[in-house]
């Protein structure tokens, strides 16, 4: 609806005079022309024009008498008072958080300052006090495009159409092209109806500023804390740039793009003879922050609630179910003002009891960390194997802040997973036998063309082929070897890795983000090996991703695990159960969306290898519980080579749950520790919240133990090598004293939580202590230099 002219676009002759003498030079030509012949053909030329353009608005929608848009369109005086919408757990009863809007104050537009409606027509629509109300050729563009399936072909952009799409989206929420075809209607009302200011007025109470401030009186006291009326020039050029983009051009959300925006606006009221300064930015005034608990009827966002509301928006937003723009961060915008305004209930997915286990969980392995880590930070996601549900989410304890579980981290040993599921389903056992070697050399390893294992990592009680220690899989996977599942990702394809990734949940990926120059690649539209390939082919990926160098989200990463906890059967994760309207009814329910990633064979022979690295390695929810487990540990890059992590992750899950839990820094990458001071595993800290959480998760949602299905060791390809010679064994002397593993030991502190299951226990898992160092030796790694 906006225009979208780059800073420096061209004014028309209009802004060459003062503001006197447009409105006198106006006033006198449509009093000499209003009765001519010229007057009366270009009358009936745009008679012609909006006939045609109705015409084609109406096409596919069917066939609707003209009379009833110009009888039956309601004029502003209808619409309905502004009403917060209410987010609930999922048991439909108790509220999650409330997002509502300030109710703008009517300001009389007589007593605003010229320069400050002269912002907003600077800003929004140059030819505001000329034109007719309604961009005849812009409603034909949109026609077309809507003719031709061009969504970007773009609309109307006067500030009466916008208005009056205002009133429509107040009215009804659907947005179809008859609805577009009713706002032209009401543009031509009030046009005719209302002398300029007037409906410049209407606009102004009514228009969004972002900060859940609706009007500019809104707008004036939530980034300036002042009346409108008491506005400086500067001040009003901010307001009126915001417009265009409400969350883009907020100068907390992106402070460069609303200066430029800023800098377009002063330009058009510099012409306009309302603004005489130089346009500088030492100009540009002091913005204040963003207050969330002064919107309105907000509550709940400044919680780790907050985070789910904006993944509720994103949902919404995606599924264009309250808006239909094709940009995206317009259609964002748009949802969340509807849902500001629109008095919607939404029940999500989020379980009250377990959303509170999660939180807790957390806040326990924070303050474990904190003696020796005071910027640490925690991420944890739940979902829910087969329904996709989102039964918890932590990202942060202020859900205005950063959201830790839906920004991306390097994922470490924790994506291997994903790795081995595409060997496994490309033929390659989880006792084939590989390179288990400290390092290994590769023909497309750049640096010193080796790939190296974290602290000297090894196949332990090994055989040798050729001088080789080798392993099988399952034991590269125990021992977390990056030279293995670097080879197997070359053997398999990367972009089969991507693939299956993809299809098991992961949405998006960064490139390159070890380097910092980062670049997230959309992965929801990769259907196909070939399209995973084209990603690829980009260079933006390489075998490295077989052992976790690129950045995932937690949130991606649980739905992944989701994924292998229902026997390789994705289901698309989601937080909204429904949507229901402010009179009842129910405007929106999710789709089930599932696909088969990879047969509940390979599921069962990958869970097999999980819930032995479970048993070996980390602290068990209960000894008679099946769980699978992957750490995870990205190193932190410093100039001296120090052996230091960044990302430390605990993934895991049983039949009924899977959930991932992060720990870093808040702020940025950075060494993080455990309580020796020395660098922090995923199988420590991590793994003490993953367990705690698991344990009072299983225990309040009343799921009994379930087993996993039995393997069956699928797969006839070769490895690297076929079956090993076994290790040497001396024969004379005294057998030498075993090398000690370069391993981290396990904190020797327990971990408080309530009484597991009961049941029958598993005979693969170990009844030993989870906290005995003995029992915990650490199997996750960070990745090797380069």
């Amino acid at each position: 609806m906006r225009p979208a002219s780059p800073v420096g676009d061209g004014a028309s002759d209009f802004f060459s005079d003062s503001y006197e003498d447009v409105e006198r030079r106006e006033r006198a030509e449509r009093r000499r022309t209003s009765g001519t012949p010229r007057a009366r053909k270009r009358r009936r030329r745009r008679r012609i024009v909006a006939s045609i353009a109705i015409l084609l608005l109406l096409a596919g929608i069917g066939t609707i008498g003209g009379a009833y848009y110009f009888t039956s369109v309601p004029l502003p005086s209808e619409i309905r008072a502004q009403v917060p919408s209410t987010f609930y757990y999922s048991d439909g009863k108790t509220q999650l958080a409330k997002l509502g809007a300030s109710n703008g104050s009517h300001v009389d537009v007589s007593k605003l300052p010229k320069y400050v409606k002269y912002a907003v027509v600077s800003a929004e629509d140059r030819s505001f006090y000329k034109n007719s109300g309604v961009d005849f050729k812009g409603i034909l563009r949109a026609a077309w495009g809507h003719v031709t399936g061009n969504e970007d072909a773009g609309g109307a952009s006067t500030i009466t159409m916008q208005y009056a799409k205002l009133i429509q989206d107040r009215l009804q929420s659907n947005r179809t092209y008859t609805e577009k075809l009713k706002e032209t209607v009401i543009a031509m009302k009030l046009d005719q109806k209302y002398d300029k200011d007037t409906i410049l007025g209407f606009y102004l109470d009514l228009v969004y500023f972002n900060r859940g401030a609706t009007g500019i009186q809104a707008a004036a006291r939530a980034y300036f804390g002042k009346d409108a009326t008491k506005l400086t020039p500067e001040e009003a050029a901010v307001l009126a740039a915001v417009i265009k983009d409400p969350t883009h051009f907020d100068p907390q959300s992106d402070r460069k793009a609303a200066q430029g925006r800023w800098e377009y606006v002063l330009a058009g009221m510099k012409k306009l003879g309302v603004y005489d300064k130089p346009i500088s930015l030492s100009n540009y005034p002091t913005v204040k922050p963003d207050d969330p608990n002064s919107h309105g009827a907000t509550s709940g966002l400044d919680k780790p609630t907050g985070f789910v509301v904006s993944q509720v928006i994103d949902e919404l937003t995606d599924h264009k179910v309250l808006s239909q723009e094709p940009d995206y961060d317009q259609r964002r915008d748009r949802t969340k003002q509807a849902l500001e305004t629109g008095g919607y209930r939404i029940v999500t997915t989020i379980d009250k009891t377990v959303q509170d286990d999660a939180v807790e969980a957390a806040h326990y392995g924070i303050r474990e960390a904190r003696p020796t880590n005071k910027k640490i930070a925690a991420a944890l996601v739940a979902v829910e194997p087969g329904t996709g549900n989102v039964l918890a989410y932590y990202g942060g304890d202020n859900g205005t802040g950063y959201d830790m579980a839906g920004n991306p981290h390097q994922p470490g040993s924790s994506f291997k997973v994903y790795t081995l599921a595409a060997g496994v389903q490309d033929g390659y056992s989880v006792k084939s036998y590989w390179n288990g070697d400290e390092t290994e050399p590769f023909d497309d390893r750049g640096a010193d063309g080796k790939v190296h294992n974290s602290d000297g990592e090894h196949c332990h009680d090994a055989g040798y082929t050729d001088g080789h220690e080798v392993c099988t899989l399952y034991e590269a996977t125990a021992e977390s070897l990056n030279t293995v599942f670097y080879a197997l990702a070359k053997k398999v394809g990367k972009a089969k890795v991507l693939e299956l990734a993809r299809n098991a949940g992961i949405t998006s990926i960064t490139s390159d983000g070890h380097t910092g120059r980062a670049t997230k690649y959309d992965l929801t539209g990769v259907d196909t090996e070939q399209a995973a390939q084209e990603v690829v082919d980009k260079g933006a990926f390489g075998n490295e991703i077989g052992f976790g160098q690129y950045p995932v989200t937690p949130l991606d990463h649980a739905n992944g695990y989701a994924t292998f906890a229902n026997n390789g059967v994705y289901t698309e994760q989601h937080f909204v159960t429904r949507l229901v309207n402010a009179d009842g009814t129910t405007r929106y329910v999710p789709r089930k969306v599932q696909r088969t990633v990879f047969s509940r064979t390979v599921a069962a022979d990958i869970d097999w290898v999980l819930r032995k690295v479970a048993t070996d390695d980390h602290q068990m929810i209960h000894p008679y519980r099946q769980q699978a487990n992957k750490t995870g540990t990205w190193e932190f890059p410093n100039k001296e080579n120090r052996n230091e992590n960044a990302h430390a992750w605990m993934c895991g899950y049983v039949p009924q749950l899977a959930s991932t839990v992060w720990m870093g820094r808040k702020d940025q990458d950075g060494p993080i520790w455990n309580q020796r001071m020395q660098p922090l595993y995923g199988s420590e800290f991590p793994s003490d919240i993953w367990s705690r959480f698991m344990s009072n998760a299983l225990r309040d949602l009343k799921k009994t133990p379930q087993d996993f299905p039995t393997p069956t060791f699928a797969g006839t390809l070769t490895g690297q090598y076929g079956a090993p010679s076994p290790p040497a064994q001396p024969t004379t002397g005294t057998p030498p004293s075993p090398t000690p593993a370069q391993t981290t030991p396990s904190p020797s502190y327990s971990v408080p939580g309530p009484p597991g299951d009961t049941g029958t226990p598993d005979p693969g898992q170990s009844s030993c202590n989870a906290t005995d160092p003995a029992c915990n030796r650490r199997n996750d790694n960070p990745a090797a230099p380069g």
